[in-house]
């Protein structure tokens, strides 16, 4: 059964919220931004996606927790609980599974770059200059010197409500269809909390190991209209 064109939907396995991203034309890469000499963007472009749901936060410590029950927090928190935090110290196969459990996937970079600017051509969810305590990224001033609990920087919030899409963690997304099968390197993006500004640019692209588990990686899913279970 073809999904209804609701404006947001409850995805029953992980209960996550989505938010649905209409079908357009879209914004990828750097667009007009200036020269950024050896800072890794993806080359602009404007593409036509189809429309797509993707989760309006991070997947949280409490969601990853129902697929694997065992998962602790508290290596990346200084020993603390935080159930609505990201989940933290995710691979990109560990996030790729995770979705293919909820019914979901990884969003695709345009995909994801499209849910963060909307059919704006921004540089950051809200705008095209960066802001600060608008997001969770290096340093303290913002309030938090590790991750924050999801939807903590409401200000910073794309168009569409997506949150987080700057700061906290970065974001896995999936791999393109076009890549080597046998390469090991996958994207992510957003920034994490260690991050400067010029890194949580939407259009920047982070390559590494798809293995990796850093601290400051995690990820949200997305959903095709026509995916099925």
């Amino acid at each position: 059964m073809k999904t209804s064109l609701l404006p947001t939907i409850l995805n029953e396995q992980d209960e996550s919220l989505m938010i649905l991203i209409r079908a357009g034309k879209y914004l990828a890469g750097k667009g007009g931004l200036p020269n950024s000499g050896k800072l890794n963007y993806n080359k602009s472009s404007y593409l036509n996606l189809a429309a797509f749901y993707i989760d309006r936060t991070e997947i949280t410590v409490t969601q990853f927790r129902k697929y694997q029950s065992h998962y602790n927090e508290k290596l990346f928190t200084n020993g603390k609980d935080c159930p609505n935090c990201p989940a933290m110290g995710i691979n990109w196969i560990q996030a790729s599974k995770y979705c293919l459990w909820a019914g979901k996937r990884l969003p695709q970079e345009e995909e994801w770059e499209a849910a963060a600017r909307g059919a704006n051509n921004f540089s950051y969810p809200w705008g095209k200059r960066f802001l600060s305590l608008r997001s969770n990224l290096l340093g303290k001033e913002d309030g938090y010197l590790f991750s924050a609990p999801v939807g903590s920087f409401l200000s910073g919030a794309s168009a569409s409500g997506l949150v987080d899409m700057v700061g906290n963690v970065w974001e896995w997304v999936g791999k393109k269809q076009s890549a080597k099968s046998q390469s090991k390197t996958r994207i992510t993006k957003g920034g994490g909390w260690t991050s400067n500004k010029d890194q949580a640019r939407i259009s920047f692209r982070n390559h590494v190991d798809l293995k990796m588990n850093n601290p400051t990686f995690g990820f949200r899913c997305a959903k095709s209209l026509m995916q099925k279970r």
